[in-house]
């Protein structure tokens, strides 16, 4: 437990992370750097350091000691300078690489990236102290600690060079798609989003949740499944997580589950278009999610939104003759209808009837017999409900669109009308005998 302490620490994203993690490094480069040079001293004392009680100052000028530690920090100097320029210029080639691949608002997780400005500020110092060094070196303003500042030097230039290994490795994980969403989601809070809303007009890379958006629509022009998916679960992770939080004012959940659920909505209908089937129905299984959520939570706002948006994506994915897609969402908006069946929700029930009955005509032109018979086996038992409950307005509106999907299977002469007759039969039933529904 302690080790994975340690390690959130070390790679967590945040500025008190990564200061952790380069004083963690520097400080077990100090250890080393002294360990092997008390190693070098007991071995020869002449390398000890100071060599004070072995040559006072004149001696060592003398032997022309000051001269070669000032060219060694002069090469030095020259060396950081010439590498942290090329690590500038590979950085901003990443950067930009990045924002064409994903997205130009990508360039926020690299200017926030504290590796950057960590490493750049670790040369800084580390020049500036060389430059200082061969300044003062030579003329005993340092005295007989002059070789502990020369030690430090090479010491400092050491550290930097190597933070270039983490760095590197932190910049090769952030042209990942997967960190880049990781970190974006983040950003996907109630607050970031209403104020998103609130900006809307004025030219600003305010909402969170596009730049995300923007990775996925590049990643399905590529057919990149994976980054679709990541970015997918990222959105509605983040959801969740604001809806659990709760203390939402007065229209505010469904402020921001309609800010979501329209960039969804509009890549599941992306997707459709582009014949891709796989993404289309994660998209809606998503979209199912995030309700199921809404209905826990009692957000009604939300419930609304996201029974909008299946509504648009499974109308879409029928059109598109996606088998499982145009399944999944008649049995998402099924069980959304009986929710709303049962807490008599008119409005709701008049929306998802009408949504399935869309869905059904669609589908019997399609022949998609699987998604008619879930779009049916739906409105069958909404109804019976609706009729065990007493809801007398939602049991109309079923039974309209049963009729409705009635008739097109008699004009198809589609062998479901046994179906639909069967269906209408127990609801027949069920108005006899109320009490055994």
């Amino acid at each position: 437990m302690l080790l994975e302490n340690i390690g959130e620490n070390f790679e967590g994203p945040s500025w008190s992370n990564r200061i952790f993690f380069y004083f963690c490094l520097f400080s077990s480069l100090l250890i080393i750097f002294l360990l092997v040079f008390i190693s070098f001293t007991a071995i020869n004392p002449d390398f000890a350091i100071p060599n004070g009680p072995h040559y006072n100052s004149t001696e060592l000028r003398n032997m022309g000691f000051f001269d070669n530690e000032r060219y060694l920090i002069s090469a030095l100097v020259q060396s950081l300078a010439a590498t942290i320029a090329l690590v500038i210029t590979l950085s901003l080639v990443a950067v930009q690489l990045a924002a064409q691949s994903y997205s130009a608002r990508v360039i926020d997780v690299y200017k926030n990236n504290p590796d950057m400005w960590i490493l750049l500020s670790i040369y800084i110092v580390v020049i500036f102290y060389g430059l200082g060094l061969l300044k003062v070196i030579d003329i005993g303003v340092a005295g007989i600690n002059m070789e502990f500042a020369i030690f430090a030097a090479y010491f400092l230039g050491f550290f930097a060079f190597v933070c270039l290994v983490p760095y590197m490795l932190k910049t090769l994980d952030l042209l990942k798609p997967s960190t880049v969403i990781k970190l974006l989601a983040a950003d996907i809070t109630k607050e970031r989003i209403l104020e998103s809303l609130e900006k809307d007009g004025e030219i600003a890379d305010k909402d969170p949740v596009q730049p995300i958006i923007d990775m996925i629509n590049a990643a399905l022009e590529r057919n990149d499944y994976e980054t679709v998916r990541n970015g997918l679960i990222a959105i509605k992770n983040s959801t969740i997580l604001t809806f659990k939080a709760g203390l939402f004012e007065e229209k505010q959940d469904q402020k921001i589950a309609g800010n979501i659920l329209q960039h969804i909505s509009k890549l599941g209908i992306q997707a459709a278009n582009r014949g891709n089937s796989d993404s289309t129905l994660f998209i809606i299984k998503c979209v199912y999610q995030i309700w199921k959520n809404a209905d826990e939570q009692e957000l009604e706002g939300a419930i609304w939104e996201s029974a909008i948006a299946l509504e648009e994506i499974g109308i879409k994915a029928t059109k598109k003759d996606f088998k499982w897609a145009s399944l999944v969402a008649a049995e998402a908006l099924g069980k959304v209808g009986i929710r709303e069946t049962e807490n008599r929700n008119l409005l709701y029930v008049l929306r998802v009837s009408k949504a399935l009955e869309k869905m059904g005509e669609i589908a019997f032109e399609n022949k998609l017999e699987a998604t008619i018979m879930e779009i049916l086996k739906a409105l069958i038992k909404m109804n019976i409900i609706a009729i065990a409950t007493d809801f007398k307005s939602a049991t109309n509106i079923y039974e309209t669109s049963l009729m409705k999907l009635r008739e097109i299977a008699i004009e198809k002469e589609s062998s479901i009308i046994e179906l639909i007759e069967n269906g209408l039969n127990l609801i027949e039933n069920a108005k006899n005998n109320p009490s055994a529904t």
